[in-house]
């Protein structure tokens, strides 16, 4: 096993877990554009429209076990630091960009 650091400044972590009947997990059809996986799709057009790709990673995960409040995104930072957002919508991507992706272009 080798050890190394994350090559990452910031990863976002988006649930794109699906659940068959009863609530509605994050990846479900039912929650619209506010679905797991096009929430990973808007998240990373915005790394690259700021070329921060290698810089930031944007990920599906598993479930979170939140699925109540979901859709789910989890960010961790280059300190290590997360924070956790709940009942994330389309419409609030352009405000996670601004506070995690954009303080990082400039970075070299």
């Amino acid at each position: 096993m080798k050890e190394r650091k994350v090559p990452f400044k910031r990863m976002m972590f988006v649930c794109t877990n699906v659940r068959e009947g009863g609530e509605a997990a994050c990846g479900n059809a039912e929650r619209g554009e506010a679905c797991g996986f096009k929430l990973v799709e808007k998240l990373r057009e915005e790394v690259k429209k700021r070329g921060l790709k290698g810089k930031i990673r944007v990920a599906k995960s598993g479930c979170m076990d939140l699925c109540a409040l979901g859709p789910n995104i989890m960010v961790f930072d280059e300190s290590g630091s997360y924070t956790i957002f709940n009942r994330v919508a389309a419409e609030d991507v352009p405000g996670l960009a601004e506070r995690f992706v954009a303080p990082l272009e400039t970075i070299s």
